[in-house]
């Protein structure tokens, strides 16, 4: 078996980390806040790239188990493109309103697809 589709996404979110990240040290520089935080937008830039840390990888660790053991590649592009959407929702959400609904509704659609591909992997592993 191998990997078809996981790894674009890993390709993606391994782009989009760095997206998230690159621009916090030169705004560190910018408003002289080296270490630490303080300032909101700083606050909120440093929130959104840990939370993505926290998320991403365990589920693309699930995304391609689950692909590796041969489960459809329709729900792995389901559950890849459900990951994206849901990043980008919390992170964009994060930014311009952080009460906003959309960090819940991007956590809870995340949390859904690592939910569903850990079921794909009891399902590959134990019923198929």
């Amino acid at each position: 078996m191998t990997f078809t589709v996981t790894p674009i996404f890993i390709a993606l979110f391994a782009l989009m980390n760095l997206v998230l990240i690159f621009p916090i040290g030169p705004y560190r520089a910018k408003i002289s806040i080296p270490f630490w935080g303080g300032e909101d937008k700083l606050d909120r830039m440093v929130r959104g790239h840990g939370n993505f840390i926290e998320v991403v990888p365990l589920t693309l660790i699930t995304m391609a188990t689950a692909e590796l053991l041969g489960a459809n590649s329709t729900l792995i592009l389901a559950c890849g493109v459900a990951l994206t959407l849901s990043r980008l929702l919390h992170y964009i959400t994060l930014q311009s309103n952080p009460t906003g609904n959309g960090r819940l509704i991007g956590t809870l659609i995340s949390m859904i697809t690592t939910l569903a591909l850990a079921g794909a992997i009891l399902f590959q592993l134990y019923l198929a």
